[in-house]
């Protein structure tokens, strides 16, 4: 069925699993760890290529979720189907709204939040499926600045293999095709702590102080790895002339800081 819950969360769990491999192949080099990279990064190039663009609400998912707590959802690799109780599905739907994604995509940080609530004390499944949430963007965007910091190009090298090399500049090279720039520009603008914490505020979204800390830093750190990952391609290889212009425009709209640092 094609509306299957993936218990791992299709926002955390392969985001996570791609950071993993590319600090397998780039930094523990792990002899099998390219083969391994090169098939993962095929599988998900469309994250990539889409960068932190969610899947959409759905009037078929909703109304799935809706009565899950007397039908049930399929779980993926699962037989059977699971009863949501009636709780989570009001949290579903509060999370949807709150980070406009899919239905299904917010049940399946709810269930994988429960799932890591022992490594978070005192924090229920919802906040910490806030932090799931984030910590999956950051999976992403680390992994991004990772993979552009290894092309082949003239500051620097990090000794990898020409194989490794040569695969990823080659995805890399396609990321920028597919007009990478503007994402990262885009997404640097839009991205802002303050903004993040209003609306979860409303939501009563923030925990205690350590929560708050822990997805500001979440938050920052994505922001931090795009703009980064922009840095890295500069120093490796020129920018085509209209990345170059949206970088330059971009930079006369940001503000400088007080003690003279780019925001």
């Amino acid at each position: 069925t094609p509306l299957a819950v993936n218990s791992a969360a299709s926002l955390w769990g392969p985001y996570k699993d791609i950071w993993h491999k590319v600090g397998n192949a780039l930094w523990r080099r792990q002899p099998e760890a390219v083969h391994l990279l090169d098939k993962i990064l095929k599988k998900h190039k469309p994250d990539f290529i889409s960068l932190f663009k969610n899947p959409p609400k759905n009037v078929q998912q909703h109304e799935k979720v809706q009565k899950a707590s007397t039908e049930g959802v399929a779980i993926q690799g699962q037989q059977g189907t699971r009863l949501l109780p009636e709780q989570l599905i009001k949290e579903a739907f509060i999370l949807s709204d709150l980070f406009d994604i899919g239905e299904l995509a917010a049940v399946e940080l709810l269930l994988a939040g429960e799932h890591q609530q022992p490594h978070f004390p005192g924090l229920t499944r919802g906040l910490v499926a806030v932090l799931l949430y984030w910590d999956g963007k950051r999976c992403i965007a680390n992994s991004l600045k990772a993979l552009i910091q290894s092309r082949r190009g003239k500051t620097w090298t990090l000794e990898l293999s020409p194989e490794l090399a040569s695969m990823t500049t080659r995805f890399t090279d396609e990321l920028m095709e597919q007009g990478l720039t503007y994402k990262v520009l885009t997404l640097v603008s839009q991205i802002d702590v303050n903004n993040e914490f209003e609306k979860l505020q409303r939501e009563r979204g923030l925990g205690s102080e350590k929560h708050r800390k822990e997805v500001s830093d979440l938050i920052k750190e994505c922001r931090q790895s795009l703009a980064e990952s922009l840095f890295a391609w500069a120093c490796q290889s020129p920018l085509g002339k209209e990345d170059t212009l949206l970088l330059i425009g971009h930079l006369e709209r940001v503000t400088v800081e007080a003690n003279g640092s780019l925001d």
